[in-house]
């Protein structure tokens, strides 16, 4: 009885129109949606329904993603690209369709392939250099922590300002940027004065060992390191040579002072 029902279901459902078929966009069962698939009357409102269904089948969005005539909509596109079951080989053909911040929301969308996420990422990356620089303020204050990463180095120092304040940064990734070899000047001093990175352990470490950094953030930073720290810091080839020897006595005058309260 109950697989009668469902083949009257399924042939309804070619066929479906009106509140019917907009019922039927929320049925449980695979073969009812795909043969929703073959209805004529399915139109955009109805398949931006059934793509907004986190448990429609991979089959089915596959279905959908490679039909060129429902994929002329740019609301479709972008709908198939949220899905969390798009084939990643069909999700590489419509990225280069998505406008770049509408991209970046479909990245930040819970449920994105991590995959899919980092190749967007690399979509956005690729286009910085024909943005404009309010566009590129806007990515480094709103993208992802990597994004933001990615633009600490920007020639303008508005962008780096403002990838400095996005929330999704990492102390990592501020650590790293300072260490690139063509790192901008305006990075060190951005972020040196920086109230949340300016404190953090990680990059005070790092600003130690970007050559932009004036000898009086030096002077500040090296009384708060530890002696290891210190003995690290010294070592470090990236340091000037003089640098390296103030350190180095820093290091000597602390061991006495130890060795002193020691006795």
């Amino acid at each position: 009885m109950a697989e009668a029902n469902l083949r009257e279901t399924v042939e309804r459902a070619r066929t479906a129109h009106g509140p019917q078929l907009e019922n039927l966009l929320y049925h449980r069962s695979k073969e009812v949606i795909e043969a929703l698939l073959e209805n004529p009357r399915l139109g955009e409102p109805h398949l931006t329904i059934m793509l907004a269904r986190k448990d429609l089948s991979r089959e089915v969005v596959a279905v959908i993603a490679q039909n060129k005539e429902w994929m002329k909509s740019y609301a479709l596109k972008v709908a198939v690209l949220k899905h969390p079951r798009t084939p990643r080989h069909l999700a590489l053909r419509l990225l280069k369709f998505i406008y770049p911040f509408d991209l970046l929301e479909i990245g930040k969308a819970p449920g994105v392939a991590p995959e899919l996420k980092r190749l967007m990422e690399d979509t956005l990356l690729s286009q910085r250099e024909g943005m404009a620089a309010g566009q590129r303020m806007s990515l480094a204050r709103r993208g992802t922590s990597r994004i933001a990463g990615e633009l600490l180095n920007d020639s303008d120092g508005r962008v780096v300002r403002a990838a400095l304040d996005n929330p999704a940064l990492t102390e990592p990734s501020v650590a790293a940027a300072l260490l690139v070899e063509k790192s901008a000047e305006e990075l060190t001093a951005a972020v040196a004065e920086h109230p949340r990175w300016s404190v953090r352990r990680g990059v005070k470490l790092a600003l130690l060992r970007s050559k932009h950094i004036s000898l009086a953030r030096i002077a500040a930073i090296l009384p708060q390191l530890t002696l290891a720290e210190l003995s690290d810091l010294g070592e470090d080839p990236r340091l000037a040579p003089n640098l390296r020897s103030y350190v180095a006595r820093l290091v000597q005058t602390r061991k006495s002072r130890s060795r002193k309260k020691g006795v």
